[in-house]
C-alpha cells in the first residue's frame, strides 16, 4: 500500500513540472506533426510541370544529374530526400529523438526530487520520524513517478490519435498507438534507472550525476547513430561506423522501425525495457529501505 499523504505531498511537489513537460510535449507533437502533413501536401505537386525545363537541359546537351554534379551536389542525396516519407522521418526522428527528450529531463529531476534531494535538504527526516516505513514511502514514490508517466503519455497519446486522424496521410492509429506505448515503457524505464540513483545516493550531486549522466549518454549516443542508421544510410548522408552508437544506448530498445514496418521483435524489447524497469525499481526499494541515513 501506498501513503496518501506523501503522495498529495509528492503531487504538490512536482505538479508544475509535470505541467510543463506535458505542455510542451503536446505542443511538440502538434507543431511537427502538422508542420510534417503541410509538408506531404505542398510536396504532392504535378510533376509534369518539370518537363518543359528538362527538355532545355536536353537541348542544351545536359542532364539533371550532371547539372547537380556541376554545382556540387550528389543526385543520389537529393533522391533519397525526394523519395523520403514524412512518415518515415517522423517514426524515425521524432519519437526516438525529440519525443524522449522532453520525458528524459522529467524523470532526471523528478527521480532525484524523490529521495537523494530531500535527504540532501534534510526533509526526509521528517518523513522518516513519521509511522510511515520505508518500504511504504519506496512505493509511494515509484507509484508517483510511473502514474504521472502514464498521465502524461495518455494525454500526449490522445493528442497524437487526433492529429493521426485529422492530418490526411498520417500514421495508421495502431501505430501511432505502439509508438506511444513505446515511447512511454522508455521513460518508465529511464525513470526507474533515475529512481534507483536517487534512493542510492544521499547527496543531489551524485544523484543528478550518474541519473543525468546516463540520460545525456542515451541521448546523445542515439543522435549519432542516427548517422549510422538505415534511413540516412540510404539518403546517401550516413556514415557507418556511427551505427555503433545506437549499441551503447537504451533507446534503441525503443524500435521505430520494427513497429513501422509490422514486424513483432519490438515485442521482446518492449519486454526488456519493463524488465530493467522491475529491476531497478526492485533495486533501488531495497537499497533505500536498508542504507543508512543522515538525520
Amino acid at each position: 500500500m501506498i501513503s496518501i499523504p506523501l503522495l498529495k505531498q509528492t503531487i504538490k511537489s512536482n505538479w508544475g513540472l509535470w505541467l510543463a513537460t506535458t505542455l510542451t510535449l503536446t505542443l511538440l507533437y502538434i507543431v511537427i506533426k502538422i508542420a510534417m502533413g503541410l509538408i506531404t501536401v505542398s510536396g504532392d505537386t504535378d510533376p509534369n510541370i518539370l518537363i518543359p525545363y528538362i527538355i532545355a537541359l536536353n537541348e542544351a546537351g545536359l542532364t539533371l544529374d550532371g547539372l547537380f554534379v556541376a554545382i556540387g551536389i550528389n543526385p543520389d542525396i537529393l533522391t533519397g530526400f525526394a523519395s523520403m516519407d514524412s512518415n518515415v522521418l517522423i517514426s524515425f526522428i521524432f519519437y526516438p529523438v525529440v519525443s524522449v527528450l522532453m520525458p528524459l529531463v522529467y524523470t532526471v529531476i523528478v527521480g532525484n526530487k524523490l529521495f537523494a534531494n530531500q535527504i540532501d535538504r534534510g526533509s526526509m527526516a521528517f518523513v522518516l520520524s513519521t509511522s510511515i516505513k520505508r518500504s511504504k514511502i519506496a512505493l509511494t514514490q515509484m507509484f508517483f513517478l510511473v502514474m504521472s508517466l502514464v498521465l502524461m503519455f495518455f494525454v500526449t497519446t490522445l493528442v497524437d490519435v487526433t492529429l493521426a486522424l485529422t492530418i490526411e496521410n498520417s500514421l495508421a492509429i495502431d501505430q501511432v498507438l505502439l509508438l506511444n506505448v513505446g515511447l512511454l515503457l522508455f521513460s518508465v524505464a529511464m525513470g526507474s534507472i533515475t529512481f534507483m540513483f536517487s534512493a542510492v545516493f544521499n547527496y543531489t550531486k551524485h544523484s543528478i550525476s550518474l541519473g543525468g549522466g546516463v540520460a545525456l549518454i542515451f541521448f546523445i549516443s542515439k543522435i549519432l547513430g542516427l548517422f549510422g542508421s538505415d534511413l540516412f544510410m540510404n539518403m546517401g548522408i550516413g556514415i557507418e561506423p556511427m551505427g555503433y552508437f545506437n549499441n551503447i544506448t537504451m533507446i534503441t530498445l525503443f524500435n521505430t522501425q520494427s513497429i513501422l514496418d509490422g514486424s513483432t521483435s519490438y515485442l521482446v524489447q518492449f519486454a526488456i525495457l519493463l524488465i530493467i524497469s522491475i529491476t531497478c525499481f526492485t533495486v533501488g526499494s531495497i537499497w533505500f529501505t536498508k542504507k543508512d541515513i543522515p538525520v
